[in-house]
């Protein structure tokens, strides 16, 4: 078993709380951009819910200031009798807007000033204690804090923690011309204000809601994601558990419902990957078990002859046989074991753990060399060897050892099952160098024609190998391929296409290793 990595954390965040977490952050960060925007709302809709109330209230006092001026003789009146008249006119009226509060007051200041005492005239002790009380906290402060301002804008004050929204409004009455430019009148103001403590108010309870609702949220999400994480953690797990068996030689398929779409589809490549595991397990556990049983049987043979001349066994005149059944054995030994090396290397150089040297290679050169070391196995076994070689300028990048080995197998298979004669072509076609090698012997059976490139496939006189195999591993590792079929007038027939290389590429390529 592999070791544990250590930069491997001991603590590992269960999928449930990764939603958890995601679903408490959405919600907060929503609930804030609420709680932000709905703030500026209603802070917005506060002032100018007041400033029309305060605008209403200003309008309906136009009929009263009127109602006062023309009330008023200034030949008879006096300063007590003008505030008798005022405050009857005030308490009378019945056009007075309700929307705001309204206090009537005089002053011994100018407009603007701070400073100088105010008289509330409106509303009076015997009117409300509460209300006047209240009336005179709130035109003390604002006075203190803002003064009187007669400009028509709609203001707002801290009062005792409440914000209030006000507006001046001078009620203008003068005896003489005299008096009004020199400012020694008694002037008279109405202070018109709205408190906005209750839309404050409202606008508290409404966060408290807002926080009591991302609680709940907060519970709710907890159920959700422990809802939706599950399915998720559960099928994790199976798949865990799955990879697990792979990993212990199980290739058992994983069966039953995933939850989403993207664990299925995982789950569908690892039971792919789980069968191409176990077809590659089979092919090795067959592999070993057929090498072995090649290898064994060329040792026996040596062995059993080694022996035999040891002790005596044989007469002189069968000891000659005896060796050269110890030197044909050793051979097919040799080659078996070559050969298995050669696989192994293809497949290495499949998987990317090795790579094949190539270099660009002359076909008609690489064709005549193979006929070289090939005619001696005819002129051993009596048989003729026919060849047309016709890809004299053609290149090919390859490993020169590999395709002769590649080349080499296929004419020992033709050579074993001619009868007369093997006839081997090569030439360029499409793009290709063609080698077309093919014998007059019985042809291959159909029951071997879909298993005649597998490794250790049994042939027709019943002997296991991999030559072909190793030919159909050559040819794709040069991105070609390789083909069998029996011939209309008999025999078998093997075609192997290899792409050729552009003349650039080999000039470059040739250069190159001429200047190493």
């Amino acid at each position: 078993m592999a070791p544990e990595s250590k930069n491997l954390p001991r603590f590992r965040v269960p999928i449930a709380l990764h939603i958890y977490s995601s679903l408490i952050l959405i919600t907060l960060l929503t609930v804030f951009v609420i709680g932000v925007y709905s703030n500026m709302i209603i802070q917005s809709l506060i002032a100018t819910e007041c400033d029309d109330r305060i605008k209403s209230a200003v309008n309906s006092c136009q009929t009263f200031a009127e109602a006062f001026r023309t009330s008023i003789d200034p030949e008879s009146g006096n300063a007590e009798d003008i505030k008798k008249t005022l405050l009857n006119a005030i308490v009378s009226s019945t056009d007075l807007s309700n929307d705001a509060s309204i206090i009537l007051f005089t002053g011994d200041g100018y407009v603007e000033s701070k400073s100088g005492s105010n008289t509330i005239l409106w509303p009076t002790a015997s009117y409300s204690v509460s209300a006047a009380t209240r009336s005179q906290d709130v035109l003390s402060q604002i006075c203190e804090a803002d003064g009187i301002n007669t400009d028509g804008t709609t203001r707002v004050c801290a009062v005792n923690n409440d914000m209030i929204y006000y507006r001046f409004v001078s009620v203008e009455y003068y005896e003489s011309e005299e008096e009004t430019e020199n400012h020694s009148y008694e002037p008279y103001y109405l202070l018109i204000y709205v408190n906005s403590s209750a839309y404050y108010s409202f606008s508290s309870a409404m966060n408290v809601a807002l926080i009591r609702s991302i609680l709940l949220s907060i519970l709710a999400s907890a159920i959700i994601s422990f809802i939706v994480a599950f399915p998720l953690y559960f099928t994790t797990r199976k798949l865990a558990r799955f990879a697990g068996r792979v990993g212990k030689g199980d290739f058992t398929p994983l069966s039953g419902h995933l939850v989403s779409r993207e664990l299925s589809d995982l789950g569908d490549v690892m039971n792919r990957m789980a069968e191409k595991l176990e077809d590659t397990d089979r092919e090795q556990k067959t592999f070993f078990q057929n090498a072995s049983h090649e290898l064994r049987t060329p040792l026996m043979s040596i062995q059993g002859y080694a022996e035999g001349i040891k002790y005596g066994v044989f007469d002189e005149d069968k000891s000659g046989e005896a060796v050269d059944v110890i030197i044909d054995e050793t051979t097919r030994l040799s080659s078996l074991v070559e050969n298995l090396l050669s696989i192994s290397k293809m497949d290495m150089s499949k998987s990317g753990n090795y790579e094949v040297k190539k270099e660009p290679l002359n076909a008609g050169e690489l064709s005549e060399l193979l006929i070289d070391k090939v005619r001696g196995g005819f002129l051993h076994d009596g048989k003729s060897l026919k060849n047309d070689i016709k890809a004299g300028n053609s290149y090919i990048m390859g490993n020169e050892s590999d395709l002769i080995r590649m080349l080499e197998n296929v004419f020992s298979n033709c050579l074993r099952y001619a009868s007369k004669e093997v006839v081997f072509i090569c030439r360029e076609e499409s793009g290709k160098v063609i080698f077309d090698i093919s014998d007059d012997g019985p042809g291959i059976s159909e029951d071997v024609m879909n298993k005649l490139f597998s490794r250790f496939a049994t042939g027709n006189e019943g002997k296991h190998g991999i030559g072909l195999a190793l030919v159909k591993s050559i040819a794709e590792e040069h991105n070609g391929q390789v083909t069998a079929e029996n011939k209309p007038e008999g025999g078998a027939r093997f075609v192997i296409k290899i792409p050729v290389i552009r003349n650039k590429e080999q000039l470059t390529k040739k250069n190159k290793d001429n200047n190493k």
